[in-house]
């Protein structure tokens, strides 16, 4: 984790604020804060959130834009918001209260923190690894370099694959068969990110680029 220099106050303050504003959010939509730590796999996934602060603040570059940046997808930000306060509301209040809820009951909340734990790993360890290099945008941090080694050696988008997993692991966690229809949904949102994301890196690094594409798979090996 690079301590050359802390980050700006807004991002000291605004990503805490934002995580534990998420958390918040399930508590409220639960119903009470009793009845939300009553299952040890809700109290794992407030556990895994507040793990993630420290990273994600300290780490990172938050939404710096950098040397040069690329502008979003156009619907990418309002859909971003749509899928966070669908996580964080609907499928915890749905849950409570046993409303179009997977079969399966403890044994599928209990997979659902397992892949929750395996995306929040696949968050997180490139943030480790890129530094001050990762942001929430696509852009150019000073000193960047390209890097095609560790979770990047495996495949271009660790990051990404590691919020998907996130998602299903939400879904199982909250029961939730409308989070499961949506999926595909969310994989479109993030593949338009993937494109922009790609070309800015090709307008970049170009040959260099072109050349790890051809040998590395986007999200999964052998599959895309």
């Amino acid at each position: 984790m690079s301590t050359s220099r802390l980050p700006p106050v807004r991002q000291l303050v605004g990503i805490p604020l934002n995580v534990l504003f998420f958390l918040l959010l399930m508590v409220l939509a639960w119903g009470s804060w009793s009845g939300f730590v009553a299952s040890p796999v809700r109290v794992g996934v407030i556990v895994l959130h507040l793990l993630m602060i420290p990273v994600m603040t300290l780490s990172t570059s938050g939404r710096s834009k950098g040397l040069d940046h690329a502008p979003d997808w156009k619907p990418f930000f309002p859909l971003l918001v749509f899928h966070s306060l669908f996580t964080a509301y609907v499928m915890p209040y749905m849950d409570a209260r046993d409303l179009w809820v997977l079969p399966g009951g403890d044994v599928t909340r209990w997979a659902g923190l397992v892949l929750l734990t395996a995306g929040v790993a696949l968050r997180l360890g490139p943030m480790l690894a890129l530094g001050r290099r990762f942001a929430s945008v696509v852009a150019l941090q000073p000193d960047h370099t390209l890097t095609t080694t560790g979770f990047y050696g495996l495949v271009r988008h660790p990051s990404y694959l590691g919020i998907l997993l996130m998602d299903v692991g939400f879904a199982g966690v909250f029961r939730s068969a409308i989070a499961v229809a949506l999926l595909p949904l969310v994989f479109w949102m993030f593949k338009r990110r993937m494109d922009v994301e790609e070309a800015f890196m090709i307008g970049r690094f170009g040959g260099e680029y072109r050349d790890y594409a051809t040998r590395t798979a986007r999200l999964l090996p052998g599959v895309y």
